[in-house]
């Protein structure tokens, strides 16, 4: 019986992998027809649920609903190097500098089957929409939902559904399509990109004793904005004694090293640590840690996390 279980387990793992993989119909193309600007036109992503009577669930459209209205592009180059270009409805358009890489045919090594593409967030991801499908003048991505049952709760559920799809839209493999497009873009080299969002200050402490200090402050957030040629941090804070009182301030941020994993927020240093997304500053034996808290760094967002430490009022 146990064996049986095992190998209905093993099973179930296995076609989860499988599904995980994607499922795009390709048709390889010479790198000369792949080289250009693809613009996203299609994107959904229905959330894995339970299969019950009456249940709907919600699938999202980020290039047609109104709350995202994504208008994405893709600079393929044929090189190591490309772009990505964002726009949404909440946010303005700005381009990150991308890695790229190609997998070719394995019957005619002059053919692209698909390009992968990655930021200095998803670095070496190759799987998912990082890895798109190459057909004439288009790219995409297909991850089709399947049935099954849970092996305990024997609820019966469907997986996740996703449909990514690029088309060609110009041969150029810069910017210039894009910008005649959308106008002047924000730009992002490729290590600055991954620096961007927005980070809580966390109460002070001791290195020696461990002893947590005093923390006046009833909130402390940086958004950090680490455009090309204009670099921006901004700071919001507030007192304890003061809570309602938002203190927001622009400050001075400077790279100091070209990985990004030293920086300066108001003429004060910060290092990167290794194994988090975080920046620790270190102060006559005092250590302050910014925690990053998320990557939209619109104004909307950062008063609805501040909204979360502001006293109920009854």
């Amino acid at each position: 019986m146990k064996l049986i279980k095992r190998l209905i387990a093993v099973v179930f793992i296995i076609t989860l992998l499988s599904a995980s993989a994607g499922c795009y119909m390709i048709s390889a193309q010479k790198m000369r027809r792949v080289k250009g600007t693809y613009k996203l036109t299609h994107y959904t992503y229905t959330p894995q649920h339970e299969r019950k009577e009456g249940y709907t669930p919600k699938t999202t459209n980020y290039v047609e609903d109104e709350a995202y209205r994504y208008e994405d592009y893709l600079v393929v180059t044929g090189e190591g190097r490309g772009y990505y270009v964002h726009k949404s409805a909440t946010e303005p358009a700005y381009v990150k500098e991308i890695t790229l890489s190609y997998e070719y045919n394995s019957e005619d090594s002059s053919k692209v089957d698909y390009v992968i593409y990655n930021d200095s967030v998803t670095v070496n991801s190759d799987s998912g929409t990082n890895r798109l499908g190459v057909t004439k003048n288009n790219l995409g991505y297909s991850k089709p939902a399947f049935d099954y049952t849970e092996l305990f709760t024997k609820r019966p559920m469907r997986s996740e559904y996703i449909s990514v799809h690029w088309e060609r839209v110009s041969s150029d493999t810069d910017l210039a399509f894009v910008e005649k497009e959308l106008g002047a873009l924000k730009y992002y080299e490729y290590n600055a990109f991954s620096v961007r969002g927005v980070y809580q200050r966390s109460a002070s402490w001791n290195i020696e004793s461990g002893e947590v200090q005093n923390d006046p402050y009833q909130y402390y957030y940086y958004v950090i904005d680490p455009v090309k040629n204009a670099l921006k941090a901004t700071v919001y804070y507030a007192l304890k004694e003061t809570p309602t009182q938002q203190v927001k301030q622009e400050i001075t941020l400077e790279s100091l090293a070209e990985d990004w994993s030293s920086i300066s927020l108001g003429g004060d240093t910060w290092a990167k640590e290794p194994w988090a997304a975080s920046y620790t500053n270190d102060n006559e034996g005092i250590r302050s840690t910014l925690n990053f808290t998320s990557s939209d760094i619109s104004e909307e967002n950062i008063q609805a996390l501040i909204a979360s430490w502001l006293p109920v009022e009854e």
